[in-house]
C-alpha cells in the first residue's frame, strides 16, 4: 500500500520541486542487473537534483527547448542541485564548456543554415547557452568519474516513474543522450530495445513520447576525448538531417 501511495503522489506531481522532495526521501531498495547487486539508498548516498537550468530561459522566444540525458553526477555524498551551480557557478570544466558550444550550435542551425564552430565561447555565450538547458542524470545519487553502466541501468530501472515524470514536466524538444539512448528509452519509456533494421546511422530519432513527438539523439557522452571541432559539426550536422529527413515526412 505505501508502494503504491508513493506511486500515485509521483504521478501527481506538478513541479519539480515536488517530484525532488519526495524522490530524495524514497525508501532504499536493492535491486540488480546484470549479476551486478546494486542499493539505491537516495537518503543515505545524497541526491543531486537537476533539470531546467533558467525557467526563464526555457523555450523563451526562440530558444529551442533542449534536454540532456545524462549518466550521472558526481561530487560529495550529499544533496546539491546541479542547476543552480550551472545557473550561478560559471562552470568552465571542460565537459560544460563543450555542452556550451554544442547547445550555442543547435541553437542557431535550422534546414539552410549550419552554425559554423567557434572555438571558444566568451563567459556570457557560455551562460546564456547553459541557461537554455535542461539536465537529467539517470543516477541520481552522487556517482563517480568513471560511469558503471550496469548500475546506471540499475539505478535508471528502480527509478523509472520518477524518471519518467521529471522528463514530462520537463517536456523537452530537443533530447541529446550522451551514451544514454539505450538505457532511455528501455528503462524509463519501457520500449522495446531497436534491432538493426531500426538503427538510424545517422544518429537520430522521431519518437513519440509524453504525448508528442520529440527528437532525440542518441549521441556520444560529451567528456569524450575527441576532436572538439569534429564533435561539434557531428552533432549540428545530425541535428540538420534530423529536421530535414522530418519535413520529408
Amino acid at each position: 500500500m505505501e508502494t503504491i501511495v508513493y506511486h500515485d503522489n509521483i504521478k501527481s506531481c506538478d513541479s519539480l520541486c515536488e517530484l525532488f522532495s519526495l524522490w530524495k526521501n524514497k525508501n532504499p531498495r536493492n535491486i540488480s542487473y546484470d549479476n551486478t547487486a546494486t542499493r539505491i539508498d537516495h537518503r543515505n548516498n545524497g541526491f543531486v537534483s537537476d533539470g531546467i537550468v533558467d525557467i526563464n530561459q526555457w523555450g523563451a522566444g526562440e530558444n529551442k527547448k533542449i534536454l540532456f540525458v545524462m549518466k550521472e553526477a558526481y561530487g560529495n555524498n550529499k544533496d546539491w542541485d546541479m542547476t543552480e551551480w550551472l545557473r550561478t557557478g560559471h562552470p568552465t570544466l571542460r565537459i560544460w564548456k563543450r555542452i556550451a558550444k554544442w547547445v550555442y550550435g543547435l541553437q542557431n542551425t535550422d534546414k539552410k543554415t549550419i552554425c559554423p564552430y567557434v572555438r571558444e565561447l566568451n563567459d556570457d555565450q557560455r551562460k546564456r547557452s547553459l541557461d537554455q538547458i535542461a539536465v537529467i542524470n539517470l543516477k541520481k545519487s552522487n556517482g563517480d568519474s568513471a560511469s558503471n553502466t550496469s548500475e546506471i541501468t540499475a539505478y535508471a530501472r528502480a527509478d523509472s516513474i520518477e524518471l519518467m515524470k521529471e522528463f514530462e514536466l520537463i517536456d523537452p524538444d530537443i533530447i541529446v543522450c550522451g551514451t544514454t539512448f539505450h538505457i532511455l528509452i528501455t528503462e524509463v519509456f519501457g520500449m522495446q530495445a531497436f534491432n538493426n533494421s531500426e538503427v538510424c546511422d545517422n544518429y537520430f530519432y522521431w519518437l513519440d513520447v509524453a504525448g508528442k513527438q520529440r527528437l532525440f539523439i542518441d549521441y556520444y557522452h560529451p567528456a569524450n576525448h575527441w576532436d572538439d571541432l569534429m564533435n561539434y559539426y557531428g552533432i549540428v550536422c545530425i541535428y540538420q538531417q534530423a529536421l530535414l529527413a522530418h519535413t520529408k515526412e
